[in-house]
């Protein structure tokens, strides 16, 4: 979980980053659907294991209600006050759920790599991850489920901060492979959180595949949500400009089709005024046109969870790559 050792309780990693003591000294309120929250806590089996604690690393942060972590934990910080802690017993239908038999699969033992052993978890195309439960002369045996599913948990958890629903806004760009322009907005201090997906195509329920076949009209981007306390929506387009070109059209480097275009999509009249002002004065700053489109956001649908967070997860070549906030490390675009 967040920047330590995570067995999962993120549907997705946590975003790295500093907790505003601006933020915090200002909320009194209970935490709700919609809220930001910074949590510590620490997971413990029935038999006393600790599975999991955030005491040694920065506090938890996740939206409550937003999928970003089981539905068990949400119910526990929902209705805390910062400074207030509960203790909460989780069953599994609200953790990881019961374990699923058909989660177990076998392939012939010809075709392990060398040095696989039982309790072994690897990682397999779909960029999911298993353990190895047995091996023998024919086959190999791999279970998919969670390795809590089936059990029940107990988190004692205590909110640390809060940033309110009201307080938050979002933002929607176009970068090209959006893998890399997710990490870069991971690294914005006062961005919450942020999230891969497809926007401003023919359908709002798309697929990789079908985005990536160029027929779909849709665009790979990166949404943001944002604390505008912290920051502004003109420093998020500071961001846009800075971190790839958009004088290409229908692509990015190496990466091209329309799904690769550039764009900014606003999500209000208020936006779409002030990203006109950001590219006239970025225009005026280079030597071609900008071929970046300036159009509300629409059709959006969240891409598939291997595409979230995927360069901090370790990318294509398995080495994370840092979300810190106001890291300047070189973004590694595949990892």
């Amino acid at each position: 979980i967040g920047a330590g050792r995570s067995l999962g309780l993120l549907r997705a990693p946590a975003f790295a980053g500093k907790i505003s003591t601006r933020c915090i000294a200002a909320v009194t309120r209970a935490a709700k659907v919609g809220d930001s929250a910074q949590v510590h806590y620490v997971g413990t089996l029935d038999d006393g294991t600790i599975f999991d604690s955030s005491r040694e690393r920065t506090p938890l942060e996740f939206m409550i209600g937003a999928g970003n972590v089981i539905r068990g934990f949400d119910l526990a910080v929902t209705g805390l006050e910062i400074g207030q802690t509960r203790k909460a017993r989780i069953d599994p239908v609200d953790a990881y759920g019961e374990l699923d038999r058909s989660m177990v699969m076998a392939f012939p033992s010809t075709q392990a790599p060398a040095g696989l052993k039982v309790g072994s978890r690897v990682k397999l195309s779909n960029g999911q991850t298993a353990a190895v439960t047995k091996i023998d002369d024919k086959e190999v045996e791999i279970d998919l489920n969670h390795e809590l599913a089936g059990k029940t948990l107990t988190f004692d958890v205590e909110l640390m901060g809060l940033i309110s629903a009201e307080q938050q806004a979002k933002a929607t760009f176009g970068m090209g492979c959006f893998w890399g322009p997710e990490l870069h907005y991971q690294r914005v201090p006062g961005v919450i959180a942020t999230q891969t997906g497809y926007s401003n195509g023919k359908t709002d329920q798309l697929t990789y595949e079908e985005v990536c076949s160029g027929s779909s009209g849709a665009v790979e981007v990166v949404e943001v949500v944002y604390d505008t306390a912290q920051t502004s929506y003109e420093k998020l387009l500071d961001v846009f400009w800075a971190n790839h070109d958009p004088t290409q059209v229908d692509g990015q480097g190496g990466d091209r089709g329309t799904q690769y275009r550039s764009g900014i999509y606003f999500h209000n009249p208020e936006q779409q005024e002030i990203a006109k002002k950001s590219m006239a004065a970025q225009q005026a700053k280079l030597g071609k046109p900008i071929a970046s489109e300036i159009v509300a956001v629409h059709n959006y649908s969240t891409a598939e969870p291997n595409h979230q967070q995927y360069l901090a997860r370790g990318g294509r070549g398995g080495n994370a790559q840092s979300p810190a906030k106001s890291c300047t490390d070189k973004v590694r675009c595949y990892g």
